[in-house]
């Protein structure tokens, strides 16, 4: 190196400072051309561990409850986990799964995916897209929607094509039906039922005559009217005949992971599915069936059948 005058510049007495930094500023230049190290996918995280971790409610009947001696958890969900740790291993080229439940909530399930504490969550969850979290939903694998859980003898009192002024209505805060009743009859009163068994004393003050109805999926009403015994049919009904809106069911997912979105979709989608939900719901399969193609339906009004008594799934008994 030389000076405007031509005179060589010493290299071992020049910018002496610079030389502690000669080996941070390779590094960094290194930095910039080497390739990023690619994420673990879900899938090689459950090859390299052999564990499948899930999560799954044990307050939503049909989907997620504890029974038994053991207080194990059971339900559609559960079955459906083991239709999904088939299809993992045989993925995996037959490798050994195990699998380790985590209890979700209505408060807790989408963090749990979110943090990559479960790769799954399974329950009654109605697909959104305006949650600003790192996570997806699955194919529906179930359609439901809002309905009335009232006293027979209020049925003619009780008009959901009205504005249910004054009517004293429960239901789950924070949940999709909630935000629908709320946008739908601004003059109702909405009684919020909070908690991890609030569907249970929602449905225990309605039978107490402390609300007028409670409003939940219809799917969930019938899990509670099983749980409580409650005489479904005769003392109380499901209104109004079809779900006032339609939401599907999904599976909550880690976001941005296609592989393991479709190999899930896959199990969602299977005819085995079918079964499992047919073997649960037993005699309101076709009542149930019927909901799902209504809401099929109302992507074309004009295709929309109007329910006729012996269609109507409210008089189906649980």
């Amino acid at each position: 190196m030389s000076n405007r005058n031509g005179a060589r510049l010493s290299h071992s007495k020049s910018f002496p400072m610079l030389r502690p930094l000669l080996p941070l500023l390779a590094w960094a230049l290194q930095s910039f051309v080497m390739p990023v190290a690619q994420a673990e996918t879900v899938l090689e995280s459950i090859r390299a561990s052999g564990l499948l971790r899930v999560a799954i409610r044990d307050d939503s009947v049909p989907f997620g409850f504890r029974d038994g001696p053991a207080n194990q958890w059971t339900g559609i969900c559960v079955d459906f986990i083991e239709a999904l740790q088939t299809e993992v291993s045989a993925t995996l080229g037959g490798q050994p799964l195990l699998v380790k439940f985590y209890q979700s909530s209505l408060f807790n399930r989408f963090n749990l995916v979110a943090e990559k504490v479960v790769v799954v969550e399974c329950g009654p969850n109605t697909i959104r897209r305006d949650l600003q979290l790192p996570i997806t939903f699955s194919q529906p694998f179930f359609v439901t929607g809002t309905q009335f859980l009232v006293a027979t003898d209020r049925l003619g009192e009780f008009d959901s094509d009205g504005n249910l002024r004054g009517e004293r209505i429960g239901v789950l805060g924070g949940t999709s039906n909630s935000e629908f009743l709320a946008a739908r009859y601004p003059e109702a009163e909405l009684i919020n039922f909070q908690g991890f068994t609030a569907r249970r004393l929602g449905v225990e003050a309605l039978m107490q005559g402390r609300i007028d109805a409670f409003a939940s999926d219809g799917i969930l009403l019938f899990g509670e009217a099983l749980v409580l015994d409650l005489p479904l049919g005769r003392s109380y009904r499901l209104y109004p005949s079809y779900p006032l809106d339609c939401q599907g069911y999904g599976l909550i997912l880690p976001a941005d992971q296609p592989e393991w979105e479709d190999l899930v979709n896959r199990v969602v989608t299977s005819p085995n599915s079918r079964d499992i939900y047919r073997r649960w719901l037993g005699p309101l399969f076709p009542a149930l069936e019927r909901v799902e193609q209504h809401c099929q339906a109302r992507q074309n009004p004009s295709s929309i059948k109007e329910p006729t008594g012996d269609e109507n799934p409210s008089k189906k008994e649980p």
